[in-house]
């Protein structure tokens, strides 16, 4: 049996998202004997079902990408009639009444077990839709059909690493891992809680197991641990640092963590610390206490965020800072606010993102009520995360209290900010090492004049972050 599953990112994405390489690798495991092949966004898809002559197609889509997604099914079952379509990801869980007649099923929630009993229906039965099977919907006499919610994996254990060649790693990027599901917290902007539902840890032994595997895989020293609650469970923290510790595996990683500002304390960064965790990523999202206090539901204050800043840098990890700008209620004064919140605790790097009202979220519902949202379907000019810019940003939906020139204007500042933040760290790097100025030094009196392709370019990266 074969499957082919087409990804909405391009080939190569430093970070791919993880979703369909959980797919291959459950299969693998409980289902042997299914060759899969991913195509990826840009890729010829009629070309590669021709080559490939797949059983099934399987598409997922996150709400910005569902509507090409959707056009790329129409034009497969358009070429390729007999062959079953099913779609997942988070747009159709959200929206199930989206799902169009020509893609056969759609996987609500998490996919790995609902996505096996579809695969193993079509094989034993060749049917896809099938009230029997928990977690998904299909059209029947041009009516939607939504089977019995399915109970979330536990343990998630039982879920192996998800399959890194299939969906693409760059290998000579930085390697990317989840180490649990679900969120506890209801902030305004995640819909974390309605698709992922509770939350749920991989054990320390699962997670290292997968960290000496990237090693073992990949030429490289850095991952980064991509869920919010990494820190969440003290003793699981531990458990993985002890264990980092003997497998004598400190030295070899270059880590950073995505973290939740309330779990983190002096214990947890001795221990991130032994396991090699050098930088941090938090969610502060505003400056302005108003503003925090409204996207993250009281769950973070500032006085707590300055408290974590100070104790990362006591224990020699670098902070990084995620803002949110444009979200309802948030005017010129609530972001200058932001701006010196940034300036006065001194973070060593920041990421600056639009607010985005997304399906199933509370900023959602907000944007309803506000007419922004009709007829609760996805905008794109709702989509601000990577290309605001002079030539597009009014034609940008935003949900904040002022207007688009104010918007773009305090944007550029916190855009232009982040740019410095990063200068900063490049040359700090740069400083750390008495070769590199001295190499500099030299280099600027005219004493070398570098041959190597490799010094030419080590030097112009310095010079570009000396002068400025």
């Amino acid at each position: 049996m074969k499957i082919l599953l087409n990804s909405d990112e391009k080939r190569g994405e430093n970070f791919p998202k993880l979703g369909l390489g959980y797919l291959v690798s459950y299969i693998n495991k409980y289902y042997p004997g299914v060759e899969f092949e991913v195509v990826f966004h840009k890729e010829d898809v009629l070309q590669k079902i021709r080559e490939f002559k797949p059983d099934i197609v399987g598409f997922t889509a996150l709400t910005y990408s569902y509507e090409r997604i959707f056009d790329l099914a129409k034009s497969v079952r358009g070429d390729f009639p007999s062959i079953p379509l099913i779609i997942g990801g988070t747009h159709i869980s959200l929206f199930p009444e989206d799902l169009p007649e020509y893609i056969d099923a759609g996987v609500l929630g998490e996919g790995e077990e609902t996505f096996l009993e579809l695969v193993k229906s079509f094989r034993e039965k060749g049917t896809l839709k099938s009230r029997d099977i928990k977690g998904i919907v299909f059209r029947e006499n041009n009516q939607i059909v939504k089977t019995e919610p399915r109970d979330v994996i536990e343990p998630i254990d039982r879920i192996p690493p998800p399959d890194f060649e299939k969906i693409g790693v760059n290998k000579n990027g930085s390697a990317h891992l989840m180490t649990s599901r679900g969120c506890p917290f209801r902030c305004r902007f995640c819909a974390s809680t309605r698709y992922f539902k509770k939350p749920r840890f991989h054990s320390a032994e699962y997670v290292v197991k997968q960290i000496e595997k990237f090693i073992q895989d990949y030429p490289r020293r850095d991952v980064t641990i991509y869920d919010d609650l990494f820190s969440m469970d003290k003793k699981r923290v531990k458990d993985i640092a002890d264990l980092i510790v003997k497998k004598n595996l400190t030295h070899r990683l270059n880590m950073n963590a995505i973290c939740h500002v309330k779990y983190i304390d002096a214990e947890v960064l001795e221990n991130f610390k032994k396991i090699g965790i050098n930088e941090v990523s938090l969610g502060m999202e505003s400056g302005s206490p108003r503003i925090l206090e409204y996207l993250k539901a009281g769950s973070v204050t500032l006085d707590k965020i300055r408290e974590v800043v100070k104790l990362c840098k006591e224990h020699g990890i670098a902070p990084r800072g995620s803002f949110m700008i444009g979200s309802p209620y948030e005017t010129e004064e609530d972001v200058e606010k932001t701006i010196e919140f940034i300036k006065d605790i001194d973070l060593d790097q920041i990421g600056i993102c639009v607010t985005t009202p997304f399906p199933g979220t509370e900023l959602w519902e907000y944007g309803r009520q506000k007419g922004m949202i009709a007829s609760d379907k996805w905008d794109g000019r709702l989509w601000g995360f990577h290309d605001v810019n002079e030539e597009n940003y009014k034609d940008k939906i935003m949900l904040a209290d002022m207007d688009k020139d104010t918007f773009f204007k305090c944007y550029t500042k916190l855009h232009n900010l982040s740019l410095s933040l990063d200068r900063k760290k490049e040359l700090k790097k740069i400083l750390k090492q008495p070769w590199n100025l001295k190499l500099l030094a030299a280099h600027i009196k005219g004493r070398i004049k570098p041959h190597k392709k490799r010094l030419k370019r080590k030097l112009k990266a310095m010079l570009k972050f000396v002068k400025l």
